[in-house]
Order: structure tokens, then sequence, then C-alpha cells
């Protein structure tokens, strides 16, 4: 074939490609980064027209949330901060990690430096880090969250024994996976979607989704079939299971070196 034939070809093949590029739907077209967006963040205020009982719940809510705990409030036996608020800030309370990581202070004004030190995947200007080991040392899949602190050491928690994790043996085997803090913002709302607009959402405009290859599934609750939501592999239904889960995460029970139960220190992971 000539080089004339050829870019004719190639120009009715890409005529042909941009009609239908603009035959899409709006939703469908590729997607744009717009950038860092300017002006006030716009999140983390409540929403107009609440009840004046709905906004005290929503102070309280920021209030508890923003809450520092001690090791003589449950803090621990291993543990990733002290409270939510600290990890969840950017841009307001409730958001994600801040520009200046607040986990230094575990180990320095939090007074947990004896016997822990920063893993070196913390950085100062660097996001918060969940930790998760992939595999166990027996090969089989571990995947579980791995707290980062012990509060042995701690004036506060006189003969515990527990030992900060090897992270750095972690990372030399490649063996560690990372999550951030997700924002909570507007996960009220998303509560309140029912179970039958996400399966009609699901199924719209299925042809347009087949021909661009785009498919999907639910996640469904094992007891009683409900959509699950909530979570980086939206594994909960609901939000009070979703924070209940967020508190008790980190669970590694005491090493046997300690002299305490696995039920006797009350585990947080904000």
């Amino acid at each position: 074939m000539s080089k004339v034939r050829v870019r004719i070809l190639f120009a009715v093949i890409t005529i042909v490609l941009l009609g239908v590029a603009q035959n899409l739907p709006a939703q469908f077209r590729g997607p744009r980064d717009p950038g860092v967006r300017g002006g006030a963040p716009g999140a983390g205020s409540m929403l107009a027209g609440l009840t004046a009982d709905e906004q005290e719940m929503f102070r309280d809510g920021r209030v508890d949330f923003n809450e520092a705990e001690e090791v003589g409030d449950g803090l621990g036996p291993r543990f990733n901060f002290n409270g939510c608020g600290g990890c969840h800030s950017q841009p307001d309370v409730g958001g994600t990690s801040p520009a200046q990581n607040p986990l230094f202070t575990v180990v320095g004004a939090l007074g947990f430096g004896t016997r822990n030190q920063v893993p070196s995947f913390i950085t100062p200007n660097g996001p918060i880090r969940e930790a998760r080991f992939q595999f166990n040392s027996d090969g089989s899949r571990d995947g579980g969250v791995h707290a980062l602190f012990v509060i042995a050491g701690h004036t506060a928690a006189p003969g515990c024994n527990i030992q900060q994790e090897d992270f750095e043996r972690q990372v030399r085997n490649d063996n560690i996976a990372f999550r951030i803090p997700t924002p909570t913002f507007g996960t009220g709302l998303m509560e309140q979607v029912t179970d039958s607009a996400i399966l009609a959402n699901l199924s719209s405009s299925s042809t347009t989704k087949a021909n661009l290859g785009i498919s999907g599934r639910v996640n469904r609750n094992g007891n009683d079939g409900t959509i699950t939501r909530f979570g980086w592999k939206a594994q909960n239904k609901s939000l009070l299971i979703f924070s209940s889960e967020a508190y008790n995460v980190a669970r590694s029970p005491p090493s046997s070196t300690s002299p305490t139960s696995s039920a006797s220190w009350p585990r947080r992971l904000p």
C-alpha cells in the first residue's frame, strides 16, 4: 500500500473515531484532572437546614472526633494515633492527612518514644500511612492492619512489654502495602442511598457500559445479603459498623511477655 493511501486511511479512521467520541454521553468521556482547586475548601461544615437537635449532634460528634485519648482511656496496646481528628484533618476535620505529619509526636510530646521508632515510610511532610502486611511468615495471606506503635515503655503502661512490629524488615521484603486516611465527608448521605437505587444505577446504560468495557458488582453482607458500601473494600454496611471497625481494627494481641490479657487493654485505631 502506498504512503498516500496509508495517510488517507489514517485520516479517515481518525475522523470516524472523533465522531464516535463526540456522540458519547458526557458522563462517559475521558476524565480530565482539573488540578488543585482554589478558594475555600468548602468541606467539613454541617448541611444547611438541620434542626437544632441535629446541629447539636453534629457539634458533639465533631468534638468527639477530635478527642485525644490517653492510655487510661483505652489507647493501645497497639495504635496508630491517639485521636481520629489527628489523621483526618485536611482540608477540615473529617478529611485526609494534614500537610505536617502528626505521627512524629507519638515518639515526642506524647511520650511513647521508649519502645517505638517512626517507620521509614512515615515522613514529616508526607501522608499518614496505615500499614498492611501482604503475607504471614508461613506464606499464608495476611492483609490485616498492623498498627504502627505500642504503649509499652510509657509511664502510664507499667509492666507492658509488647513489642513494636519490625516494619523495616517488611519494607526490605517488599511485604507491605499502605493506605492513607480517606475523607469522611458525605458518608451520612451515602448511607441514605437505598440498595434498590444502587442496583438501578448499576444496571442503567448497560449497553453503553458494555461497549466501553465498564462493569462492576455490589458487595453484600454475608449475614443478611444487604449491600455494603463503607471501608476500603466496601466491606461495611453501615457507618456504625464502619466506625466500630475503625476503632477496633488494630487488634493484634499482646505478646506473651506482656502481663496484660488481650481483653484488658481496649484497642483503638482512629
